[in-house]
């Protein structure tokens, strides 16, 4: 951060809300806690809800599982994205595993799909990339049992022109996410004895720390000229890309645009372009004040470019999530810039493009945290924040700003319902109905909320706090939505998982993770057949399920019955859906299916199947 002399004030036009309790109580302001934030990250990697995708794709087209897997969360964070354009001359990137243009297009036709189905269907996407891919390592010749000699194959479906941006894609992010490890595929291919190595690290230049931001580096673009007027705005863009692509085509001196900052997805890396004092070339509009809210009406008519600073994201305005950590990097860049420029911390002067230029943008999208980057950064910016009422009790129950949660990182809010209060803190949050009351959720289990869009989502509000399960091995907060109760139960070795409804009451009755299924180690998922509903689980070495549909109800099927089932091809077998739990026979155990019966003889280990 620069030091400048004088005092400085932020001067926000949009008033912080506040809470409706007269208790309130000023609370400092403390930056999210990195451990908070590395623990978002790795939940996210090691999400397993696509496992089996890029599983069945890896081995039909003899490409590491994790490898494809590392690629999608590099590209787009295992979302399904209908890309934009936001530079000229790039085209639109789609599915989980940001395949765009001929690139697309030659998947689509190794895959045996069609360019529609690559583009919508997720399946057909992860296929048609693990078919490029594979069609690219025989070309290569290259070595498929040695990791790094993966790295020009990735490189060529990167999509990226830049040799710089390329090897960057290469071993700065797909191979690093692969190292920091994606859960079970990962440790599939390092039991394998193919996965990638500490040894196999990239040995690269070192670039230069940034000239107006200390927490950034150093890649100049040449595409700027002076600055006209002094910075009065932030534009927040999305680069309908990754953040080595993006960069990479901002210093390109073909692609006549730039901009000043990328912010990469996980927060680990900022790319200062171009010199906030100069003026880059990120927006293709003049300015009309009547798209925002008839604010800074004076500069009507002049290119936005003159006097705003524009911050590049590595990702799309279409996703429906963005990562905690890359919105509290930049949030941090924004208030530096904000003391640096005197330029307010509220939504007339932190602006989206597509609110600038509102006849072909749309980024940061419909989904961009709005509410909590501007809290963010006033947090960073020391401006403090207000705890009161209900939250202030529990907050105050939980220790207060010494306690698990640390300090506050916003004022109270109100939830886009309109029902709930909440405010964030250091470690945390505290979510408050009039229904429910005041609840903290923190840590991984918080993360996993928020992945699956908070109170919004398919859980609802917390109605507990976070306990300890009985066995003390695992943690859990059980939430709320309408009449409908939900969970997520969190250990060290199955990660955190939501669990809900029926699925959810089937599991309660046989005890919980007490009982002969453990603990879940998926979310609720679709069957391939788009009819029924289901959670994995794991007790030990045993693994188990429940299944739900509406004809059949929930049942759970585990251990070596389940195997069997497993291997005759789950639901889609002859024998279909299960319509029992486990249950003791003469001489052995049996689960009951919809068309017939799979019987356990402990005498023998013998497994049959019997049709109805």
């Amino acid at each position: 951060m620069k030091n400048r002399s004088g005092i400085f004030m932020l001067t926000a036009s949009l008033a912080l809300a506040q809470a409706c309790d007269m208790n309130e109580q000023q609370v400092s302001a403390v930056p999210t806690a990195e451990v908070d934030l590395k623990g978002a990250e790795t939940s996210a990697r090691e999400e397993a809800s696509f496992d089996e995708l890029f599983r069945v794709a890896g081995t039909e087209f003899n490409v590491p599982p994790a490898l494809l897997k590392s690629l999608s969360f590099v590209q787009t964070r295992y979302q399904m994205v209908e890309g934009a354009e936001e530079f000229e001359g790039r085209p639109a990137v789609h599915g989980m595993m940001g395949l765009s243009g001929a690139l697309l297009e030659e998947g689509a036709k190794l895959a045996g799909v069609t360019v529609e189905q690559a583009r919508k269907d997720a399946r057909s996407n992860v296929r048609a990339a693990a078919a490029l891919l594979s069609h690219r390592a025989d070309a290569l010749r290259i070595d498929r049992s040695r990791a790094s000699q993966w790295a020009p194959a990735v490189a060529e479906v990167s999509g990226i022109q830049d040799e710089e941006g390329r090897r960057s894609f290469v071993q700065d992010e797909v191979f690093r996410v692969a190292r920091l490890g994606l859960g079970t595929l990962s440790r599939e291919w390092a039991a394998s004895g193919q996965g990638l190595t500490a040894e196999e690290g990239r040995v690269g230049q070192a670039l230069a720390v940034a000239p107006d931001y200390a927490g950034a580096v150093w890649r100049p673009s040449p595409n700027y000229n002076s600055r006209p007027l002094t910075p009065r705005m932030v534009i927040i863009h999305t680069c309908e890309s990754g953040y080595s692509g993006c960069w990479s085509w901002l210093t390109n001196s073909t692609s006549q645009v730039s901009a000043h900052y990328v912010v990469r997805e996980d927060g680990g890396e900022i790319s200062q372009l171009v010199r906030d004092a100069s003026r880059a070339w990120h927006i293709g509009a003049t300015y009309q004040c009547g798209n925002n809210s008839n604010m800074e009406c004076g500069l009507n008519g002049r290119s936005s470019n003159d006097f705003t600073i524009g911050i590049e994201h590595g990702g799309y305005a279409s996703q429906t999530t963005w990562p905690v950590a890359q919105i509290d990097a930049s949030a941090r860049l924004l208030c530096d810039m904000a003391r640096d420029n005197n330029i307010p911390l509220d939504r007339y002067h932190v602006v989206g493009h597509g609110q600038l230029q509102p006849y072909n943008r749309t980024d940061p999208g419909a989904n961009w945290p709005w509410t909590d980057y501007l809290n963010r950064a006033r947090a960073h910016c020391g401006t403090g924040c207000v705890v009161g009422g209900a939250i202030l009790t529990r907050y105050n129950q939980l220790g207060g700003a010494g306690g698990i949660l640390g300090g506050c990182t916003t004022n109270e809010l109100t939830t886009p319902d309109g029902i709930g209060r909440y405010n964030h803190f250091q470690n945390g949050s505290i979510y408050w109905t009039p229904d429910t009351g005041a609840w903290e959720v923190h840590g991984l289990i918080r993360a996993r909320w928020e992945a699956l869009d908070w109170e919004k989502g398919v859980l609802g509000y917390p109605i507990t706090g976070e306990m300890a399960t009985p066995d003390g091995v695992g943690r859990y907060n059980h939430f709320r939505k309408g009449t409908l109760l939900g969970s997520i139960y969190w250990t060290p070795d199955t990660g955190a998982h939501e669990i809900h409804g029926l699925i959810r009451a089937k599991w309660e009755a046989l005890d919980w993770e007490k009982g002969v299924l453990g603990y879940p180690i998926t979310d609720e998922m679709v069957t391939p057949d788009g009819v029924g509903r289901y959670n994995h689980f794991r007790k030990g070495g045993t693994e188990g399920s429940i299944y739900w549909t509406p004809t059949t109800g929930a049942w759970a099927v585990h251990g070596l019955i389940r195997e069997k089932w497993a291997s005759l091809g789950w639901e889609r077998s002859a024998l279909g859906y299960p319509v029992s739990d486990e249950y003791a026979v003469t001489g052995g155990r049996e689960s009951e299916f919809q068309k017939g019966f799979i019987t356990y003889t402990a005498a023998t280990g013998a497994l049959t199947v019997r049709m109805k």
